[in-house]
């Protein structure tokens, strides 16, 4: 039962390194087709062009704090990639179910009794595939073609897929019933090794009795620790350098549109 455990948490533990796999790489995979493949003809629609990789990056970090329990929270780095449209949005919620900033631990129990579904929460990411998606239906508009926009289509679907997935895993812990009674049987035996060993010297009883104890236990609190991958803790996903590789690609994205727009006007 013990182990039974154990490999149902690191499954959970997996399960979440794969969704937060498939949004880093349709990010990535989006923004590519974003800076390569949509060709603006005017400033208004070149800045569009930026605002929608900014708004991909923004999603990433909006989704971090979502799974962080903290869905009204915005870093200094959020407020940059954000239009005003959006932040004037967010400021009518902005404070209502925040955690303390101070904090540097948040609890698996205080994230999951949060209530972050609540009316009165600002939900980011899906606010953000609303404007993604928005922008799509005006490219349409000016012919872009089919086979990318259902790719783009489909990418901010697949992120949203695996967002809900991540709640799902951070929403559903082990039932009370079955961790209750795993620990009492866990106890149970540990209480009764000293009478399975009766007649050996005490000497051995304990040592064993010790080693048996820290197996078990050890691999209880393990199964507890990674079953919610989503924290802040040194156990659980590094999902700040996840966000932070997207702000550095958007800045390099950045820093290189002159040139790249110089060559562009070279070539024609």
């Amino acid at each position: 039962m013990v182990v039974f455990r154990k490999n149902k948490a690191y499954d959970r533990f997996w399960e979440g390194r794969k969704l937060v796999s498939v949004i880093e790489s349709t990010i990535a995979r989006v923004m590519r087709i974003f800076n390569v493949s949509i060709h603006p003809k005017t400033d208004k629609e070149s800045e569009d062009r930026i605002q929608v990789l900014k708004n991909l990056v923004a999603m990433a970090y909006s989704i971090k704090y979502y799974l962080l329990a903290r869905p009204n929270y915005f870093s200094k780095k959020m407020e940059t990639l954000f239009s005003q449209e959006i932040l004037d949005m967010a400021n009518e919620n902005k404070g209502r179910h925040s955690i303390d900033e101070s904090k540097k631990v948040v609890s698996d129990f205080e994230m999951r009794d949060h209530g972050i579904f609540s009316k009165n929460t600002f939900n980011l990411p899906i606010t953000l595939s609303f404007e993604l998606t928005n922008y799509l239906e005006y490219m349409v508009k000016s012919e872009i073609m089919p086979i990318l926009y259902m790719e783009m289509y489909n990418s901010i679907g697949s992120i949203m897929d695996a967002f809900v997935g991540c709640i799902r895993i951070q929403t559903t812990p082990v039932p009370f019933a079955y961790s209750s009674h795993l620990h009492l049987v866990t106890a149970l035996y540990l209480l009764s090794i000293p009478f399975s060993l009766n007649g050996y010297p005490v000497a051995i009883t304990a040592v064993v009795q010790a080693i048996i104890t820290f197996m078990l236990l050890g691999v209880l609190s393990i199964a507890e620790e990674i079953e919610n991958p989503f924290g802040s803790d040194k156990n659980d996903l590094p999902i700040s350098r996840y966000c932070g590789n997207f702000y550095e690609y958007l800045m390099f994205i950045l820093d290189n549109q002159p040139l790249k727009n110089s060559l562009s006007e070279s070539t024609n």
